[in-house]
Protein backbone atom coordinates (compact mmCIF):
# COMPACT_ATOMS: atom_id res chain seq x y z
CA UNK A 1 0.00 0.00 0.00
CA UNK A 2 2.96 2.28 0.99
CA UNK A 3 4.71 1.42 -2.64
CA UNK A 4 0.95 2.23 -4.40
CA UNK A 5 0.98 5.75 -2.51
CA UNK A 6 4.58 6.71 -2.94
CA UNK A 7 4.03 6.12 -7.20
CA UNK A 8 0.89 7.86 -6.93
CA UNK A 9 2.68 11.42 -5.12
CA UNK A 10 5.81 10.53 -7.26
CA UNK A 11 3.21 11.08 -10.53
CA UNK A 12 1.88 14.53 -8.83
CA UNK A 13 5.50 15.56 -8.56
CA UNK A 14 6.42 14.67 -11.72
CA UNK A 15 3.40 16.75 -13.43
CA UNK A 16 3.95 19.71 -10.74
CA UNK A 17 7.74 19.87 -12.44
CA UNK A 18 6.81 19.67 -15.63
CA UNK A 19 4.35 22.58 -15.51
CA UNK A 20 7.23 24.42 -14.12
CA UNK A 21 9.15 23.71 -17.05
CA UNK A 22 6.53 24.25 -19.86
CA UNK A 23 4.81 27.22 -18.11
CA UNK A 24 5.76 29.38 -20.82
CA UNK A 25 4.01 26.72 -23.42
CA UNK A 26 1.51 27.20 -26.18
CA UNK A 27 -1.87 28.06 -24.60
CA UNK A 28 -3.66 24.80 -23.98
CA UNK A 29 -7.51 24.90 -25.63
CA UNK A 30 -10.39 23.97 -23.71
CA UNK A 31 -13.83 23.31 -24.39
CA UNK A 32 -15.96 24.49 -21.33
CA UNK A 33 -19.66 24.33 -21.06
CA UNK A 34 -21.95 25.30 -18.34
CA UNK A 35 -25.46 25.51 -17.60
CA UNK A 36 -26.68 29.82 -16.88
CA UNK A 37 -25.68 29.69 -13.27
CA UNK A 38 -23.97 31.29 -10.44
CA UNK A 39 -20.33 28.40 -11.28
CA UNK A 40 -20.68 29.92 -15.55
CA UNK A 41 -20.74 33.56 -13.82
CA UNK A 42 -17.24 32.93 -11.91
CA UNK A 43 -15.52 30.64 -14.97
CA UNK A 44 -16.47 33.84 -17.07
CA UNK A 45 -15.23 36.47 -14.47
CA UNK A 46 -12.01 34.93 -14.46
CA UNK A 47 -11.83 34.98 -18.48
CA UNK A 48 -12.95 38.32 -18.52
CA UNK A 49 -10.40 39.01 -16.27
CA UNK A 50 -7.94 37.51 -18.35
CA UNK A 51 -6.76 34.54 -16.00
CA UNK A 52 -7.14 32.10 -18.37
CA UNK A 53 -4.26 33.79 -21.13
CA UNK A 54 -2.40 34.31 -17.79
CA UNK A 55 -2.45 30.14 -17.11
CA UNK A 56 -1.95 29.32 -20.19
CA UNK A 57 -5.55 28.84 -21.83
CA UNK A 58 -7.41 29.32 -24.63
CA UNK A 59 -11.32 28.23 -23.03
CA UNK A 60 -14.06 28.11 -25.61
CA UNK A 61 -16.87 28.90 -22.98
CA UNK A 62 -20.65 28.26 -23.73
CA UNK A 63 -22.99 29.17 -21.47
CA UNK A 64 -26.47 27.16 -21.93
CA UNK A 65 -30.05 28.02 -20.44
CA UNK A 66 -30.62 24.07 -19.57
CA UNK A 67 -30.20 21.72 -17.46
CA UNK A 68 -27.45 19.45 -16.27
CA UNK A 69 -28.98 16.68 -18.13
CA UNK A 70 -28.97 18.46 -20.94
CA UNK A 71 -25.57 18.75 -21.01
CA UNK A 72 -24.76 15.13 -20.82
CA UNK A 73 -26.88 14.01 -23.59
CA UNK A 74 -25.30 16.98 -25.67
CA UNK A 75 -22.11 14.36 -25.07
CA UNK A 76 -24.13 11.48 -26.29
CA UNK A 77 -24.43 12.97 -29.70
CA UNK A 78 -21.89 14.99 -30.17
CA UNK A 79 -18.36 13.39 -28.28
CA UNK A 80 -16.62 16.82 -28.90
CA UNK A 81 -19.36 18.79 -27.65
CA UNK A 82 -17.27 19.84 -24.04
CA UNK A 83 -14.36 19.24 -22.68
CA UNK A 84 -15.39 20.21 -19.04
CA UNK A 85 -18.68 20.46 -17.89
CA UNK A 86 -20.69 22.07 -15.15
CA UNK A 87 -23.63 19.68 -13.96
CA UNK A 88 -25.65 18.89 -10.81
CA UNK A 89 -24.36 15.91 -8.92
CA UNK A 90 -27.97 13.72 -9.99
CA UNK A 91 -27.20 13.88 -13.96
CA UNK A 92 -23.15 13.94 -13.18
CA UNK A 93 -23.65 10.64 -11.57
CA UNK A 94 -27.21 9.19 -12.63
CA UNK A 95 -27.17 10.83 -16.11
CA UNK A 96 -23.66 9.73 -17.05
CA UNK A 97 -24.51 6.28 -17.96
CA UNK A 98 -22.48 5.17 -20.89
CA UNK A 99 -20.40 8.10 -20.67
CA UNK A 100 -16.39 8.19 -19.72
CA UNK A 101 -16.15 11.43 -17.35
CA UNK A 102 -14.09 12.35 -14.28
CA UNK A 103 -15.31 14.39 -11.40
CA UNK A 104 -12.45 16.77 -11.29
CA UNK A 105 -13.74 19.62 -8.99
CA UNK A 106 -16.65 21.25 -6.83
CA UNK A 107 -18.59 24.23 -8.66
CA UNK A 108 -20.77 25.08 -5.74
CA UNK A 109 -23.21 24.10 -3.19
CA UNK A 110 -26.96 24.48 -5.09
CA UNK A 111 -28.60 23.29 -1.06
CA UNK A 112 -29.87 26.56 -0.39
CA UNK A 113 -30.36 28.27 -4.31
CA UNK A 114 -32.53 25.43 -5.46
CA UNK A 115 -36.09 25.80 -4.31
CA UNK A 116 -39.87 24.24 -4.54
CA UNK A 117 -41.96 27.28 -5.70
CA UNK A 118 -46.05 27.09 -5.50
CA UNK A 119 -48.74 30.20 -6.16
CA UNK A 120 -49.10 32.52 -3.33
CA UNK A 121 -52.89 31.20 -2.61
CA UNK A 122 -51.92 27.14 -2.70
CA UNK A 123 -53.18 25.05 0.14
CA UNK A 124 -49.69 23.57 0.38
CA UNK A 125 -48.55 26.57 1.95
CA UNK A 126 -51.21 26.34 4.71
CA UNK A 127 -49.52 23.50 6.69
CA UNK A 128 -45.49 24.27 8.04
CA UNK A 129 -43.66 21.59 9.59
CA UNK A 130 -46.50 18.41 9.26
CA UNK A 131 -43.59 16.54 9.80
CA UNK A 132 -42.02 17.98 12.90
CA UNK A 133 -38.17 16.47 12.04
CA UNK A 134 -38.39 19.25 8.77
CA UNK A 135 -40.22 21.98 10.68
CA UNK A 136 -39.17 24.53 8.00
CA UNK A 137 -41.23 22.83 5.27
CA UNK A 138 -44.62 23.27 4.55
CA UNK A 139 -47.10 20.84 3.04
CA UNK A 140 -49.21 17.89 4.16
CA UNK A 141 -49.59 14.67 2.81
CA UNK A 142 -53.10 15.73 2.57
CA UNK A 143 -52.59 18.95 0.30
CA UNK A 144 -49.53 17.62 -1.57
CA UNK A 145 -51.70 14.14 -2.81
CA UNK A 146 -52.81 14.55 -6.39
CA UNK A 147 -50.45 17.98 -6.91
CA UNK A 148 -48.78 18.10 -10.23
CA UNK A 149 -45.17 19.31 -10.15
CA UNK A 150 -43.23 20.51 -13.09
CA UNK A 151 -39.74 19.37 -13.29
CA UNK A 152 -36.66 18.84 -15.30
CA UNK A 153 -36.44 14.45 -14.99
CA UNK A 154 -32.54 13.30 -14.21
CA UNK A 155 -31.54 16.69 -12.59
CA UNK A 156 -31.39 17.96 -8.69
CA UNK A 157 -35.35 18.40 -8.90
CA UNK A 158 -35.92 14.73 -9.30
CA UNK A 159 -34.19 14.38 -6.37
CA UNK A 160 -35.39 17.12 -3.87
CA UNK A 161 -38.94 16.25 -5.03
CA UNK A 162 -38.16 12.26 -4.40
CA UNK A 163 -36.72 13.60 -0.68
CA UNK A 164 -40.03 16.03 -1.02
CA UNK A 165 -42.74 13.35 -0.97
CA UNK A 166 -40.53 11.27 1.33
CA UNK A 167 -41.21 13.55 4.45
CA UNK A 168 -45.03 12.86 4.17
CA UNK A 169 -44.77 9.08 3.31
CA UNK A 170 -45.68 9.53 -0.27
CA UNK A 171 -44.17 8.65 -3.96
CA UNK A 172 -44.15 9.64 -7.08
CA UNK A 173 -47.82 7.20 -7.89
CA UNK A 174 -49.63 9.65 -5.11
CA UNK A 175 -48.35 12.96 -8.06
CA UNK A 176 -48.29 14.15 -11.40
CA UNK A 177 -45.17 14.72 -12.70
CA UNK A 178 -45.00 16.89 -15.88
CA UNK A 179 -40.71 16.82 -17.57
CA UNK A 180 -40.40 20.63 -19.42
CA UNK A 181 -37.27 22.75 -19.83
CA UNK A 182 -36.95 25.22 -16.60
CA UNK A 183 -37.14 28.24 -18.87
CA UNK A 184 -40.87 27.24 -19.61
CA UNK A 185 -42.62 26.15 -15.97
CA UNK A 186 -43.05 30.11 -14.64
CA UNK A 187 -45.18 30.27 -18.58
CA UNK A 188 -46.72 27.32 -17.18
CA UNK A 189 -48.12 28.35 -14.54
CA UNK A 190 -48.54 31.66 -15.19
CA UNK A 191 -51.62 30.11 -17.48
CA UNK A 192 -53.10 28.20 -14.75
CA UNK A 193 -51.37 25.30 -15.51
CA UNK A 194 -49.76 22.77 -12.74
CA UNK A 195 -49.24 23.54 -9.02
CA UNK A 196 -45.68 23.79 -8.03
CA UNK A 197 -41.83 23.62 -9.86
CA UNK A 198 -38.97 23.18 -8.81
CA UNK A 199 -36.43 26.01 -10.09
CA UNK A 200 -32.73 26.62 -9.34
CA UNK A 201 -31.47 30.40 -9.82
CA UNK A 202 -31.75 32.61 -11.32
CA UNK A 203 -34.66 31.07 -12.15
CA UNK A 204 -35.88 31.13 -8.43
CA UNK A 205 -35.61 34.85 -8.77
CA UNK A 206 -38.06 35.27 -11.61
CA UNK A 207 -40.42 33.22 -10.28
CA UNK A 208 -40.34 34.86 -6.93
CA UNK A 209 -41.19 38.20 -8.44
CA UNK A 210 -44.22 36.89 -10.18
CA UNK A 211 -45.37 36.15 -6.74
CA UNK A 212 -44.44 32.55 -6.53
CA UNK A 213 -43.66 30.75 -2.98
CA UNK A 214 -41.25 28.51 -1.37
CA UNK A 215 -42.37 25.57 0.44
CA UNK A 216 -39.19 24.31 0.78
CA UNK A 217 -35.21 24.31 -0.42
CA UNK A 218 -33.07 21.34 -1.25
CA UNK A 219 -31.13 21.94 2.07
CA UNK A 220 -34.57 21.92 4.00
CA UNK A 221 -35.40 18.07 2.23
CA UNK A 222 -31.32 16.85 2.84
CA UNK A 223 -31.19 17.01 -0.44
CA UNK A 224 -27.32 17.18 -1.16
CA UNK A 225 -26.80 19.34 -4.43
CA UNK A 226 -23.40 20.22 -5.41
CA UNK A 227 -22.28 21.40 -8.65
CA UNK A 228 -19.53 19.26 -10.20
CA UNK A 229 -17.01 20.04 -12.64
CA UNK A 230 -16.49 16.76 -14.92
CA UNK A 231 -14.40 16.39 -18.06
CA UNK A 232 -14.05 13.81 -20.86
CA UNK A 233 -12.45 10.42 -19.34
CA UNK A 234 -9.76 10.66 -21.69
CA UNK A 235 -9.18 14.38 -21.90
CA UNK A 236 -8.51 14.15 -18.18
CA UNK A 237 -5.98 11.24 -19.12
CA UNK A 238 -3.75 12.71 -21.23
CA UNK A 239 -4.37 16.82 -20.44
CA UNK A 240 -4.00 16.70 -16.66
CA UNK A 241 -2.36 19.96 -16.38
CA UNK A 242 -4.90 22.02 -18.91
CA UNK A 243 -7.70 21.03 -16.17
CA UNK A 244 -5.46 21.76 -12.94
CA UNK A 245 -5.00 25.23 -15.08
CA UNK A 246 -8.64 25.77 -15.08
CA UNK A 247 -9.22 24.58 -11.35
CA UNK A 248 -6.68 26.79 -10.39
CA UNK A 249 -8.51 29.74 -12.64
CA UNK A 250 -11.95 29.10 -10.65
CA UNK A 251 -10.31 29.27 -7.35
CA UNK A 252 -8.85 32.51 -7.57
CA UNK A 253 -12.64 33.78 -8.36
CA UNK A 254 -13.79 31.78 -5.42
CA UNK A 255 -11.45 33.41 -3.21
CA UNK A 256 -12.73 36.92 -3.89
CA UNK A 257 -16.07 35.89 -3.63
CA UNK A 258 -15.22 34.36 -0.28
CA UNK A 259 -13.40 37.48 0.80
CA UNK A 260 -15.30 40.74 -1.07
CA UNK A 261 -18.49 39.20 -2.54
CA UNK A 262 -19.63 42.76 -2.57
CA UNK A 263 -17.36 43.41 -5.73
CA UNK A 264 -18.50 40.61 -7.78
CA UNK A 265 -21.85 42.46 -7.95
CA UNK A 266 -21.79 44.60 -10.49
CA UNK A 267 -19.79 42.03 -13.23
CA UNK A 268 -22.39 38.97 -12.04
CA UNK A 269 -25.34 41.37 -13.38
CA UNK A 270 -23.19 42.24 -16.68
CA UNK A 271 -22.96 38.72 -16.73
CA UNK A 272 -26.65 37.73 -16.18
CA UNK A 273 -27.72 40.63 -18.55
CA UNK A 274 -25.17 38.84 -21.25
CA UNK A 275 -26.80 35.49 -21.23
CA UNK A 276 -30.31 36.42 -20.15
CA UNK A 277 -30.90 38.93 -21.84
CA UNK A 278 -32.58 40.49 -18.30
CA UNK A 279 -31.60 42.91 -15.53
CA UNK A 280 -31.24 41.80 -12.22
CA UNK A 281 -30.77 44.07 -9.38
CA UNK A 282 -27.73 44.60 -6.79
CA UNK A 283 -29.57 43.12 -4.32
CA UNK A 284 -30.42 39.67 -6.07
CA UNK A 285 -26.81 39.30 -7.47
CA UNK A 286 -25.30 39.91 -3.55
CA UNK A 287 -28.10 37.89 -1.91
CA UNK A 288 -27.13 35.08 -4.76
CA UNK A 289 -23.25 34.79 -4.45
CA UNK A 290 -23.96 34.19 -0.87
CA UNK A 291 -26.67 31.81 -1.66
CA UNK A 292 -24.17 29.81 -3.58
CA UNK A 293 -20.93 28.78 -0.93
CA UNK A 294 -18.02 27.57 -2.73
CA UNK A 295 -14.58 25.75 -1.98
CA UNK A 296 -11.14 27.07 -2.59
CA UNK A 297 -8.85 24.08 -3.36
CA UNK A 298 -7.31 23.31 -0.23
CA UNK A 299 -11.52 22.94 1.09
CA UNK A 300 -12.15 20.80 -2.44
CA UNK A 301 -9.26 18.44 -1.38
CA UNK A 302 -10.94 17.66 2.24
CA UNK A 303 -14.11 16.50 -0.17
CA UNK A 304 -12.10 14.35 -2.47
CA UNK A 305 -9.63 12.92 0.16
CA UNK A 306 -10.05 8.74 0.15
CA UNK A 307 -6.33 8.33 1.69
CA UNK A 308 -8.10 7.04 5.58
CA UNK A 309 -11.33 6.12 3.73
CA UNK A 310 -14.37 7.06 1.58
CA UNK A 311 -13.93 10.58 0.31
CA UNK A 312 -17.27 12.83 0.87
CA UNK A 313 -17.67 12.88 -3.03
CA UNK A 314 -17.54 9.21 -2.87
CA UNK A 315 -19.97 8.85 -0.54
CA UNK A 316 -22.27 11.10 -1.85
CA UNK A 317 -22.04 9.34 -5.42
CA UNK A 318 -23.07 5.80 -3.94
CA UNK A 319 -25.76 7.81 -2.05
CA UNK A 320 -27.10 8.86 -5.44
CA UNK A 321 -26.86 5.74 -6.88
CA UNK A 322 -28.39 3.81 -3.69
CA UNK A 323 -31.43 6.03 -4.93
CA UNK A 324 -31.70 5.56 -8.28
CA UNK A 325 -35.00 3.84 -8.58
CA UNK A 326 -36.62 7.03 -6.93
CA UNK A 327 -34.88 9.46 -8.75
CA UNK A 328 -35.31 8.14 -12.09
CA UNK A 329 -39.21 6.97 -11.24
CA UNK A 330 -39.04 3.86 -12.11
CA UNK A 331 -38.99 1.85 -9.24
CA UNK A 332 -39.25 -1.36 -10.69
CA UNK A 333 -36.31 -1.10 -12.98
CA UNK A 334 -32.72 -3.12 -12.38
CA UNK A 335 -29.76 -1.09 -12.44
CA UNK A 336 -26.11 -2.28 -12.03
CA UNK A 337 -24.46 0.48 -9.35
CA UNK A 338 -21.04 -0.21 -11.30
CA UNK A 339 -22.89 1.53 -14.19
CA UNK A 340 -22.63 4.58 -12.36
CA UNK A 341 -19.41 4.77 -10.79
CA UNK A 342 -16.86 7.26 -11.74
CA UNK A 343 -13.86 6.90 -9.08
CA UNK A 344 -13.45 10.39 -8.32
CA UNK A 345 -9.51 11.80 -8.76
CA UNK A 346 -8.14 14.27 -6.39
CA UNK A 347 -5.16 14.40 -8.92
CA UNK A 348 -6.20 17.44 -10.79
CA UNK A 349 -7.29 19.50 -7.78
CA UNK A 350 -3.44 18.35 -6.23
CA UNK A 351 -1.90 19.97 -9.63
CA UNK A 352 -3.72 23.04 -9.48
CA UNK A 353 -2.83 23.50 -5.70
CA UNK A 354 0.94 23.60 -6.79
CA UNK A 355 0.03 26.15 -9.75
CA UNK A 356 -1.85 28.18 -6.78
CA UNK A 357 1.26 27.92 -4.23
CA UNK A 358 3.57 28.66 -6.54
CA UNK A 359 2.22 32.11 -7.52
CA UNK A 360 1.66 33.38 -3.95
Amino acid sequence: MRFFRFIKYLSIAVLLCSFSVNAADSLRKLKVSLLLEHEAFLVWYGIDQGWDKELGLDIELSVKDVAGIDLMNDKKVNSGAWDVAGVGCVPAVIGSKGIDITYIGIGNNEATSTEILVRPDSDILKTKGANPDYPEVYGSKETIHNKTFFIRKLTSASYILSNYLEIFDLTYNDVKVVDGKLSDFVKYMNAGNGDAMILWSPSTYEAQKDGYKSVATAAQVDAIVPLLFIACGDFAKNNPQTLARFLAMYDKAVRIQKNDPKSLVEPYKNFLKIYSGKDFSDDFCLYDLKAHPVYTIDEQLKLFDSESNMSAIEKLERHLISRIAMITMQPNAKYDPKEFKHDPSDLFLKIAKGIVDSKK
